[in-house]
């Protein structure tokens, strides 16, 4: 990604989420892509940053001239948290993100880990996995207790961000999980990412979500060392959480509270599909993980030995500008 404040492009980001959700309407209005003619047009991408193959539904309807054919709709009735107006979804399905940025679903090997916070504060356990995005995983519970937070819902991005020792110990544990996990000194880069996880409380945010799926809360660090903690949530950490939910034990598993409800037989084959809902400051992410039967590590320590293989989510996009720009 490239950075706005400084003339340098981080690499070890990985893809993002909301960026793919822009590339299939974009892929439509420039013409790289031929609309179907019908209410949705499936845009077919495949990232040269991690090799992962997405698919954006996208909605397009009559332009009203008889001559201009279709064109992308971009008014709907999503809301996204965090976005100021509805519009209509653009739904992202991805695939092959199993270790998008490591080569392992679970980069360390463990489905719990246990990093040191430093500065005498102690051990906390950690669940780190590569799914979409590499995601360090960490109990709220046990670690904003020793920084003065009594629960999760106190930490909101004003006091984290000024809170220096948090994010120097969270900055601490990134580090060490990065070479752990095989992704080296990730000092100055913002990837592996670290999320403080805990069991969903209505006050986290101001709508009550879905209570049919698995809910838990987060809090997520765009990089922890910049003392910069995401406002929402970021689409591939919510896959990430997601395929941690399947797990038999864990981080995420701990703040589910209970045994992820599973759709079977997806697709006709022996599979499984786990929907969750992620709460943050600002609301709720909703996400849908596939899974399929493998004899292959480390599915053994996965539900029904299923190891994560696709995720679906919805999102919104709207056009800003366009126009050209000499350099």
């Amino acid at each position: 990604q490239c950075r706005v404040g400084e003339a340098s492009v981080d690499h070890s980001h990985g893809d993002c989420g909301n960026m793919l959700a822009a590339v299939g309407p974009f892929a439509l209005e420039c013409g790289l892509v031929k609309m179907s003619g019908g209410p949705t047009t499936r845009v077919n991408i495949h990232s040269l940053n991690t090799g992962a193959v997405y698919s954006a539904d996208v909605l397009t309807e009559d332009g009203g001239d008889g001559d201009s054919g279709p064109i992308v709709r971009y008014d709907g009735a999503l809301e996204m948290p965090g976005v100021p107006s509805p519009g209509a979804p653009v739904t992202i399905t991805t695939h092959g993100i199993a270790g998008s940025q490591t080569g392992k679903l679970l980069p360390t090997g463990n489905d719990l880990d246990v990093f040191d916070l430093g500065e005498g504060l102690g051990e906390v356990s950690a669940t780190i996995v590569d799914f979409a995005r590499a995601l360090i995983m960490l109990d709220a519970r046990e670690v904003l207790p020793r920084f003065g937070y009594p629960s999760l819902q106190e930490a909101s991005k004003e006091r984290v961000e000024a809170d220096a020792s948090l994010c120097a110990a969270l900055e601490r544990v990134r580090r060490a999980a990065s070479m752990a996990m095989g992704m080296g000194d990730c000092a100055g880069k913002d990837a592996p990412k670290v999320a403080l996880l805990a069991p969903h409380e209505a006050s986290d945010s101001s709508d009550v979500g879905d209570r049919s799926i698995g809910m838990l809360a987060c809090r997520y660090f765009v990089n922890p060392g910049r003392s910069e903690m995401h406002p929402t949530l970021a689409m591939t950490a919510a896959q990430a959480i997601g395929a941690a939910c399947l797990l038999k034990r864990g981080v995420a598993r701990s703040a589910l509270g209970t045994r992820p409800l599973l759709v079977t037989d997806i697709e006709g084959e022996t599979s499984a599909q786990g929907s969750f809902s992620i709460s943050h400051p600002q609301g709720f992410l909703p996400v849908d993980v596939v899974a399929k039967a493998s004899s292959r590590a480390p599915a053994e320590s996965f539900e029904r030995e299923c190891l994560p293989t696709s995720a679906s989510y919805a999102t919104t996009v709207r056009p800003i500008a366009s126009g050209d720009a000499v350099v």
